[in-house]
């Protein structure tokens, strides 16, 4: 993943720290020295920082272990200053199964701090003194497991993206369709969000913040649940194109600069002996011209190795797996032999056209 680093695998999934992350950490640094903080205290914080992401990744791990009893694999976890973001290949569609994965990340949390509890409670820690505290050796643990708790409880809020949206979802799907769950979760996050909003105006600039980000995030949530609902019972060759442009994989980059200024297709399918063997984007074609010029053959900058998928492959399975795969054109093969191309530009409009007509 470009401009992170990376930690290490476990189970199959790749950890992540992304660049951010160390400005967070230079923050910390820099406004304890402004307050002209003992040394020992900015590290005893910055220790802190690094106890309770880490008990981030043990929650982002919770959700992809919880996916994986499910058959479903997660490409990796990422820990920004927000927090961490675990990308699952997809969501499931069961509402059971989504209830577990969601709930997973907060129950490692809520166990994290009663195990912390627990030692808190037999070495003697005095609760009642904790306001009054600074982190040390003597109230490290008792911050890190406060912590804890307010990480599980914040993010069971019912709001999109956080756990409990999927929560609050999840149990309405058991009931309703998908997407009219959605809906009524995504409208109670954004009233919540609006909520955040209105109070950190006057006390908090924040929970703004906070209230702005849980809002876009609701109005996502929800507009890529109802894109998916418009492609279901729909098959590949619904939606594939049959007439799109082709370019000779030896042909100069002059010939697609014509085309792509000539047309709209902002995609080609190169061939070779009239075999259809990989496709050229704008993008390619940009790089190309940057690399070399416009002499530069074709068959130097194409992708021969483009993403396949069958006619009757469900429509919106190909859809996800092309986000997820981050392809923005695929070859649609029947029985071994090409057909056409599905790009993701025409599933939009295909969505776009099923939405109006739905009205």
């Amino acid at each position: 993943m470009k401009l992170s680093l990376y930690l290490g695998t476990y189970k199959r999934v790749k950890v992540f720290i992304h660049w951010t992350f160390s400005l967070l950490l230079l923050w910390i640094v820099i406004s304890n020295l402004r307050a002209n903080a003992p040394v020992e205290d900015i590290l005893w914080t910055l220790l802190f920082v690094f106890g309770l992401f880490f008990c981030v990744i043990l929650h982002e791990f919770g959700h992809a272990l919880a996916a994986q009893k499910y058959g479903i694999s997660t490409q990796d976890i990422t820990l920004l200053p927000i927090g961490g973001v675990a990308r699952l290949e997809k969501l499931p569609e069961d509402p059971k199964q989504e209830l577990w994965v969601a709930l997973a990340g907060p129950l490692v949390n809520v166990g994290i701090f009663l195990f912390l509890a627990i030692i808190l409670t037999v070495v003697g820690t005095d609760f009642q003194n904790f306001e009054a505290m600074h982190i040390d050796a003597n109230s490290f643990l008792m911050y890190l497991a406060v912590a804890n708790l307010i990480l599980a409880l914040f993010n069971l809020l019912p709001a999109f993206p956080m756990d409990g949206g999927r929560v609050l979802r999840a149990l309405l799907a058991i009931k309703l369709p998908r997407a009219q769950a959605t809906k009524i979760a995504g409208g109670i996050g954004q009233v919540l969000a609006l909520a955040f909003i209105f109070y950190g105006l006057f006390n908090n600039p924040i929970l703004v913040l906070i209230g702005i980000f849980i809002f876009l995030g609701a109005a996502a949530e929800v507009n890529h649940t109802q894109q998916a609902s418009f492609l279901k019972g729909f098959k590949v060759k619904d939606a594939m194109m049959l007439k799109f442009q082709i370019l000779a994989f030896d042909a100069p980059l002059s010939k697609a600069i014509q085309k792509l200024l000539d047309s709209q297709a902002t995609h080609f399918v190169v061939v070779r002996d009239d075999v259809a063997v990989g496709t050229l984007s704008k993008d390619q074609i940009i790089q190309g011209l940057q690399n070399g010029d416009e002499n530069t053959k074709i068959e130097v900058v194409a992708d021969f190795s483009p993403y396949k998928i069958e006619t009757e492959m469900e429509l919106e399975e190909a859809w996800k797996n092309m986000m997820i795969k981050k392809r923005k054109v695929a070859f649609v093969i029947e029985n071994g032999h090409f057909l056409g191309i599905l790009d993701q530009d025409n599933i939009t409009e295909f969505i776009l056209v099923k939405s109006a007509l739905s009205k």
